[in-house]
């Protein structure tokens, strides 16, 4: 009897069974050859790639667009809290559009600021961003 007939008797496989399993066991075996091969016969030849010049490419760009969203981030003047419109509200730093509505609403609501102070009032502005509003903006 044959391997493949010890193995039905053995496990009760169907024919498609045996097939399946011969199928599985001679993948492996090459696997594990083609693994070996690579491993042992034929290392890579792996070179060191210089990433210094690809470093300082990448720092010269990035400190570049540091500085231009720096500066497209600071407002030009100082931003008056009762006259300013959306869209010089939205210039000062951290203020979105929906900030800036909120902001518009307060005034709308409340009447007129009287200091910087009262933007506190307004939902989403606490003290950390009141702290990096406050040379930006003024109360007239």
């Amino acid at each position: 009897m044959g391997l493949l007939g010890r193995l039905q008797e053995f496990f009760a496989f169907t024919k498609n069974e045996q097939k399946v399993f011969l199928f599985l066991a001679v993948v492996f075996l090459a696997g594990a050859a083609v693994k070996g091969y690579r491993a042992y016969i034929a290392p890579p030849q792996r070179t060191q790639f210089d990433y210094s010049k690809q470093d300082s490419v990448f720092f010269a760009r990035s400190s570049a667009a540091e500085a231009d969203t720096a500066a497209a981030e600071l407002p030009p003047a100082k931003v008056d809290l009762n006259t300013a419109s959306k869209e010089q509200l939205m210039t000062l730093p951290g203020i979105g559009e929906a900030m800036a509505e909120r902001i518009m609403l307060r005034r709308q609501e409340l009447g007129r600021f009287r200091s910087p102070e009262d933007l506190r009032k307004v939902k989403g502005i606490g003290a950390k961003k009141l702290e990096k509003l406050t040379p930006h903006i003024e109360v007239k």
